[in-house]
């Protein structure tokens, strides 16, 4: 509005000055209250009217009833403005839904420079560590002793004149302690290199480069803990990366990355250019040994238990008795381990072939190698120059170009080593507790839905039937939080050995490694809590552990858009109750559904069902390995993603019966403002719009390479593809791409 002459068009007077002394002001009292009146009644009628003609959808034969309510809450036309700010109306949602749901979303939200990919989660972490970086940057007087604490880890962190100051010494004052490295040395020359020893030491600093040692539970008696043994991770995030070829530019960008790490700790060009190219031919030795992923999803074929005794018999080349009995005495762990110990080997196949590798390789090598990968774990917490290495490498392996914000990688750092502290932080800032009861109303409705699916299932005997819904009920659910963050003695016992200096983040970050590792030894003596919390109240994500049969929705992740507790149900369910029928499937996904009620690996299902799931379960391995991605001009891996893929399948049709279940009982809820689909459809339009993704060709390849997820876009369209509910929602042809002939489901 311009100064005193505007015009009020809605009100179909035009040109009317509101001059002092003007028309307006020659009216009375009354004429100006029943001109007011009218004008306001005429805008709302105009406004009815647009609103009946927008949501009012009469070429949509699964429209619900005009007449129904719309919702106006703030939190329904925030819900509804995310939606259409997201979909792309010029794709036909039976064309592909994915580009139709997210299209408008992957248009506006560019990958920023320091990410392989952006996508929904991503968002949502993004917002959390904004909420948690200004807790943690918030002084104040009343600070419990564990909040103190993490504050000084994380200012330790941000210190990066600190971290300048201090420079490459803390790294190789530990590599001197270990021997010396000897790309380092030219003329390194030791005689009594001790390859178990070595190793032994590594542990001690929460590294296993050659072999992969930690205590779990039992998968077979799931109230204890056991120790296992098996192959290691490698340099590289997978595997498969090793098998691409020696020459590959991935495998050059790591070698490469290698080579300048040396040559910045203060080792000569030519010695670091012949050490790490003999230790990667190395360790592309100790990759091929390795079994691939898509050969371990048998958990039976993985539990190999023998004594001490045993390995040293199949395995004499190394000594074994030594190697676990210093481990397990070390400083702060002290248990007593006997030849007779019981050790669960998950990849004989592995070590049968590798202390012949050994034996045949240098000792240089091989002390090379161990060190090399505790540099390329410690490296990144020293100097700007070290990120800066980090960052082009990344460029190469991931995409991404810069380095992210430091508060990030901050918030980052603390949240996963003292998360329980930084959970209770988060809650304190964030939670509304209505959430936790709204989820777990929502748990149990979809609980049911998975019920009634389980009696219409033709794959599956009665015997075996009433076992899974035995194991369903025992299912364990947490949600949001453990209440014990809120305990403040409990926190600050939780950390009383915990002491950070905010002037020292390397050996801070030393500390938690040798933390870490003492905790999970020390349990093995332990009884297994199976009613603990196994993550942090911050964590954007959501899980199913098959050993405690338990489900877990940490708070992070109940935030819109997968869920807000004055959302319509259709939102809801098309997000996080799809996201819990997700986690309750991964109890009978390929490799849960070898675990009982209880968490024991123990075959329950007869031979006949054992094999009718296998070929449900390959329709949906064949369809997703038919999947292309053009990023990476390379297809899914149908094998590694069958899993995850039954999972989201499953969570989809379980949450959309409860939903469909809820609506008979209760009746339709409002609609959203605007918007021209129905609730139906707006179900699965939230549901795709949660995995909502860009993604660089670097992290597409990676996830291809190494991931047990498919890609954001085929997580939509493979669903849908096998969702006759979606089919009808959407009124989708039978010769439509999302509506195919061959719908695949196992659960």
């Amino acid at each position: 509005m311009e100064g005193t002459g505007s015009k009020v068009s809605a009100t179909g007077v035009n040109n009317i000055s509101f001059q002092k002394g003007g028309w307006w002001n020659q009216r009375s009292t009354l004429e100006k209250s029943l001109i007011v009146f009218g004008a306001v009644a005429f805008a709302a009628a105009i406004a009815f009217i647009v609103a009946f003609a927008v949501t009012y959808n009469p070429d949509n034969p699964d429209s619900e009833n005009p007449e129904e309510e719309v919702c106006t809450s703030e939190n329904c036309i925030a819900a509804s403005s995310r939606i259409t700010s997201q979909i792309d109306a010029s794709v036909e949602p039976c064309d592909d839904f994915f580009q139709f749901a997210c299209g408008t979303w992957m248009k506006k939200n560019i990958i920023p420079a320091d990410r392989s990919s952006i996508n929904m989660f991503g968002v949502l972490r993004d917002d959390v560590e904004v909420t948690l970086k200004n807790s943690l940057e918030k002084e104040s007087n009343e600070d419990i002793s564990a909040v103190k604490k993490i504050k000084d880890l994380y200012n330790s962190c941000l210190n990066l004149t600190a971290i300048e100051n201090q420079g490459t010494e803390p790294l190789l004052d530990i590599l001197t302690l270990l021997g010396g490295w000897p790309v380092l040395e030219p003329s390194w020359n030791n005689p009594t290199f001790d390859l178990s020893a070595n190793l032994v030491q590594l542990q001690i600093l929460n590294l296993d480069p050659i072999i992969n040692m930690f205590v779990t539970t039992d998968f077979k008696d799931s109230s204890k803990r056991i120790i296992y043994i098996d192959q290691p991770s490698f340099g590289m995030p997978g595997r498969s990366y090793y098998l691409r070829g020696r020459d590959d530019v991935m495998v050059q960008a790591y070698e490469k990355y290698g080579v300048e790490l040396a040559m910045n700790l203060g080792a000569d060009s030519a010695t670091a250019t012949t050490d790490i190219k003999d230790l990667v031919d190395f360790e592309f030795l100790l990759a091929n040994i390795s079994v691939a992923a898509e050969d371990r999803r048998d958990s039976e074929a993985l539990y190999n238990p023998g004594s001490i005794t045993d390995l040293a018999a199949n395995y004499s080349k190394f000594d074994w008795q030594n190697y676990f009995y210093d481990i397990f005495n070390m400083d702060g762990v002290g248990l007593n381990i006997t030849a007779d110990e019981i050790i669960i080997n998950r990849s004989p196949s592995y070590f049968n072939l590798l202390f012949d590798i050994l034996e045949n390789t240098p000792t240089r090598v091989k002390a090379n190698y161990i060190l090399f990968r505790l540099v390329l774990q410690r490296a990144p917490y020293l100097t700007a120059t070290f990120r800066e290495l980090l960052v082009d490498y990344n460029k190469v392996i991931t995409g991404s170009a810069t380095e992210r914000d430091r508060f990030r990688t901050c918030v980052v750092y603390v949240q996963n080593n003292v998360g329980v502290g930084v959970g209770r932080i988060f809650i304190d800032e964030t939670f509304d507790e209505d959430a936790k009861s709204t989820a777990l109303e929502m748990i149990e409705n979809i609980r049911s839905a998975f019920f009634e699916l389980l009696n219409e299932l033709d794959w599956m005997d009665d015997s075996t039937r009433q076992l899974a819904r035995e194991k369903a009920e025992y299912i364990n659910e947490k949600i949001g939080y453990a209440d014990a963050i809120l305990d403040d003695v409990y926190l600050n016992k939780l950390y009383e050995n915990h002491t950070y200096d905010p002037h020292d983040y390397f050996n801070n970050v030393d500390s938690d490694q040798r933390r870490s590792i003492v905790t999970n030894l020390k349990d093995l003596r332990e009884p297994v809590d199976k009613d603990a919390w196994s993550t942090n109240a911050a964590t954007v994500n959501a899980f199913y552990s098959p050993q405690k049969n338990q489900i877990m929705f940490p708070a992070g992740i109940l935030q819109p858009p997968f869920f807000h507790k004055n959302y319509p149900r259709a939102l809801n369910y098309g997000g996080i109750g799809v996201v819990i029928g997700h986690e309750i499937t991964h109890g009978f996904d390929d490799s849960g559904r070898q675990y009982d009620k209880d968490g024991n690996l123990l075959q329950w299902w007869t031979d006949d069902v054992i094999d009718r799931f296998k070929e449900k379960a390959q329709c949906i391995i064949d369809q997703y390995s038919n999947y292309t991605v053009e990023e990476a001009d390379m297809n899914l891996n149908g094998i590694n993603t069958q899993g995850e893929n039954i999972a989201d399948n499953g969570g989809l049709k379980q949450s959309y019966r409860a939903y469909q279940t809820l609506i008979e009982t209760m009746g339709n809820e409002q609609r959203l403002p605007g918007l021209k689909y129905n609730n139906k459809q707006l179900f699965f339009i939230n549901f795709a719009q949660i995995w909502c993704t860009n993604t660089r060709r670097e992290a597409a390849i990676q996830q291809i390479l190494t991931g047990v997820h498919s890609l954001g876009r085929f997580r939509v369209i493979g669903s849908l593809q096998n969702s006759q509910d979606f089919a009808e929602a959407f009124n989708c042809p039978a010769s439509s791409y999302m509506n195919a002939e061959n719908k695949c489901y196992v659960w």
